[in-house]
């Protein structure tokens, strides 16, 4: 067309390669580190000199003072940048590849740290912006030394190795002493003989429990391939469901603590007593987790139940685990799935964090921007319809799973789900911090002329970033808009519980991490600074509000330990302490932050003793998004530490710190000298701890697979400490031993029943496998693993083992490197271990 400007010619996206590595996390004595972005043009013509940009997530701050020449790389917002050719760029010759060194705060140690959602948008002359198009061809370099694999150089931590791995295994015991139920019981007596269900066998169940023997038809059917007859009737059957006094180690307990008696014995079939339905329930979980493993491979015409006897309560009322799905959603399937594991391991709380800065995942009536504007993410310029990339997520507005949500009829299925299988669903909307997205669909409804629920100031002037690096994050705590739109909220959420049927007792309001400066450029706050006698006055400002906002609901105000804190000088010391102004008025704690030497490990602990209820939420060993261990190949973050299924199996409530055994860098602890002077809970503040909560947050949790791959076995860890007695007081050193024995038994009871199981309940879970350890000595290797009872299979001749590879079951000679991995039964395999001869 006469006038316009032609566009110069330019590579495709898909001739576009990119390749990053780390090369020394030990600069400014770990405090930044260089890494290295090549990129490679396999198209017929240059990357020119100018007309492209190339958009990116990156978890960390690229130093914009020590770029490399060719090139500049702003950060947009989070951790959305843009990397541009500036003045000095030449173009990128067919066939030619160009390295450029970055530079970035902290460290990056893991593959699933690499900067990652690539692509390209592309401009004419005029300015005019082509499609995005995603960067497919990206690699990531292996970290190999130890100036990529370790943070630092105090770094003590090492890469796990085969040695180290078999080391660490803990040695199996025998099966039979390894126990059949997870979480354990209080008490189990196996009895003789057995019980046999058929076709023909007849559930009965006292009134009231009609929804338990309904779940309970439905959990046989797969394993009978019938469904069994039920009837409401005071006459034993088969299996017998009533309710009445059940007596739990020499007490009777009452109803609402979800004791349970399971008797099976052949004169009188099978009878569970609970205290309650909830009771019920769980004795039902008992006598599934007590049939034989092989009774969920396939349908089977009679199924055979040992006898026994099983007295069981929790240990704890609040047994709980939270999902992320904000910043990486996870479909409606996935979430029902989830709680019928959850059930099935006794879980009964399930916290579900709607909302954050990259996402608002359910659908709210009167406000469609929440999901249309705040539940998309892909390439935008002004973030009218959708916000921008995070985590990978990519150009396109419609993929999952950056982008998603749950419509209104979604959540109430989910509820109800949750609700048939005694679990509360405690629904997050995180405040004021971790509230971009809401924010910007305000944003969005504004500028099409409501400002009715607008929650920013838009003559706000305030300069903050937050951890995530967002500087617009925050909801405007001053306006009137911002208590309309809550209030909107809340009704929403109660409107959804009341169709759902179940009741709405508490919500979560976050709460946590809001960055300094916040407000302190806003109007609209001028005046309320003032009141509350500082910008520092706000955040117990808009907590009050909430409060009173959830209390004339009848509602209990939830937040992470962040909310019960206050900040003090005393003796030229700043910290943060409880703050007594909520004690009193029904507000829930959360507590998370314990990590070894950050100086708030005590936080649990004091705001228990002040009074506040607690939920044991602690990052050290109930953050199952974090990472296993330190292997460069093993997903996930760290800041924290490394969280193993020990991890969380070893978790002492009551003495915490007991449970610390290396500060963040590896350096071993001796808790009995760092923490000698900390908080020890009182006995109100023992009252207090209502129980204990993991957490799935959702930043790598990209889908199904990789949240069954975090939450497993991880959670049965959670399940067994928090369900399961209490071991007596006892010195360091009996503690210590009587934990590895305990240890052993539970680890061997994975390998040997859970994992196995898992292997084909609800479709089966994808559990992580842990590669085995192993060594080569006289010629003989040795292997093991984690979880005694997996299967580890090896070659001798450098191809990777399958699931017909040799299999491992002593000791065997070899000659040199052998690879070695474990299967579960269903031939899925670990990550390869390459174990090589000593020396």
């Amino acid at each position: 067309m006469p006038g316009c400007t032609p566009a110069a010619p330019h590579p495709r996206a898909e001739d576009l390669a990119l390749h990053w590595a780390v090369l020394d996390n030990h600069q400014d004595d770990g405090n930044s580190f260089r890494s290295a972005l090549t990129l490679t043009n396999h198209g017929e013509v240059p990357l020119g000199a100018e007309g492209w940009t190339l958009y990116f997530n990156f978890g960390r701050h690229i130093l914009p003072d020590r770029l490399p020449r060719g090139i500049a790389v702003t950060r947009i917002n989070g951790d959305f940048f843009r990397l541009t050719p500036d003045s000095t760029f030449a173009p990128l010759p067919p066939g030619a590849s160009r390295t450029y060194v970055l530079e970035a705060q902290n460290w990056a140690i893991k593959v699933s740290e690499a900067p990652e959602g690539f692509y390209v948008v592309f401009t004419d002359a005029a300015g005019r912006s082509e499609p995005p198009a995603p960067v497919a061809d990206v690699t990531v370099a292996p970290f190999v030394t130890k100036q990529q694999t370790d943070r630092m150089p105090g770094d003590a931590l090492p890469v796990p190795t085969p040695a180290t791995r078999y080391a660490r295994n803990a040695p199996a015991v025998p099966e039979a002493e390894a126990g059949r139920i997870t979480p354990t019981p209080v008490h189990l007596a196996a009895g003789a003989g057995a019980v046999t269900l058929t076709a023909a066998s007849v559930i009965h169940y006292a009134p009231g429990l009609a929804a338990e023997a309904a779940y309970l038809v439905d959990a046989l059917e797969p394993l009978l391939g019938v469904r069994l007859g039920t009837a409401e009737a005071a006459t034993p059957g088969a299996v017998t469901l009533q309710t009445g006094t059940v007596t739990v180690d020499g007490r009777n307990r009452a109803s609402g603590d979800e004791a349970y008696r399971l008797h099976v014995d052949t004169d009188r079939g099978i009878t569970i007593t609970g205290t309650d339905p909830a009771g019920v329930f769980y004795g039902i979980q008992s006598l599934r987790a007590w049939l034989p493993v092989p009774a969920y491979a396939a349908p089977r015409p009679a199924l055979t139940v040992d006898a026994v006897t099983v007295e069981d309560a929790p240990r704890f009322g609040y047994r709980g685990l939270m999902l992320d799905v904000a910043r990486n959603f996870q479909t409606k399937e996935t979430v029902l799935k989830l709680l019928d594991l959850m059930a099935f391991y006794k879980l009964n709380k399930f916290h579900f964090h709607l909302t954050d800065d990259e996402g608002w995942r359910v659908e709210i009536d009167g406000l469609p921007e929440l999901t249309a504007v705040g539940g998309r993410r892909g390439h935008t310029t002004d973030e009218r319809d959708h916000l921008v990339p995070s985590f990978g997520s990519g150009p396109d507005p419609d993929a999952f799973p950056g982008s998603g949500f749950y419509t209104r009829a979604d959540f109430v299925e989910i509820l109800r789900y949750a609700g048939a299988r005694h679990i509360e669903v405690i629904p997050e909307v995180d405040v004021p911090g971790h509230a971009r997205a809401a924010i910007r669909a305000m944003a969005a409804r504004h500028a099409a002329g409501d400002d009715a629920f607008l929650l920013s100031d838009p003559a706000d002037a305030s300069v903050y970033t937050s951890v995530q690096g967002w500087n617009d994050n925050v909801v405007n705590v001053c306006r009137p808009s911002t208590y309309r739109f809550l209030e909107t909220v809340v009704a929403a959420f109660e409107a959804m519980y009341a169709e759902a049927g179940v009741p709405l007792t508490t919500f979560h309001t976050g709460g946590d991490e809001v960055p300094h400066g916040a407000w302190a450029g806003s109007p609209d706050c001028a005046a309320l600074i003032r009141d509350v006698d500082g910008v520092e006055g706000l955040p117990a400002y808009f907590l009050g509000r909430m409060v009173d906002l959830l209390a004339a609901r009848g509602l209990v105000t939830a937040g992470w330990d962040d909310i019960g804190l206050v900040r003090v000088t005393r003796d030229g010391r700043t910290r943060r302490v409880p703050n007594p102004a909520f004690r009193d008025r029904n507000v829930r704690l959360y507590v998370w932050n314990n990590v070894w030497g950050w100086g708030e490990e005590e936080n649990a602990y004091q705001l228990a003793n002040a009074g506040y209820p607690v939920v044991l939420s602690n990052a050290t060993n109930l953050y199952f998004d974090l990472a296993y261990d330190k292997d460069p190949e093993e997903p996930g973050y760290y800041w924290a530490g490394f969280v193993d299924t020990r991890k969380a199996f070893s978790f002492d409530p009551f003495d915490l710190y007991q449970s610390a055994d290396v500060d963040g860098m590896g350096r071993p602890l001796d808790p009995a000298v760092l923490y000698r002077d900390a908080t020890r809970l009182t006995e109100a503040g023992r009252r207090n701890i209502l129980g204990m909560q993991g957490q799935i947050w959702g930043e790598n949790a990209r889908g199904a697979a990789r949240l069954e791959y975090f939450a497993f076995p991880r959670m049965l860890g959670l399940a067994e400490r928090a369900w399961a007695p209490a071991r007596p007081p006892m010195t360091s050193d009996a503690r210590e031993r009587a934990l590895t024995a305990e240890w052993r038994r539970f680890a061997t009871r994975l390998g040997h029943r859970e994992l196995p199981r898992l292997d084909r309940l609800y479709g089966g879970v994808g559990y992580r496998l842990p590669p085995p350890g192993g060594i080569i000595a006289d010629g003989l290797l040795k292997a093991n693993v984690a979880f005694p009872g997996l299967t580890i299979r090896y070659t001798t001749d450098g191809t990777e083992p399958t699931a017909s590879s040799p299999r491992y079951t002593g000791p065997v000679a070899v000659g040199d490197t052998v690879r070695v991995r474990t299967f579960d039964t269903r031939g899925r395999g670990s990550r390869t271990s390459v174990v090589a001869p000593a020396g």
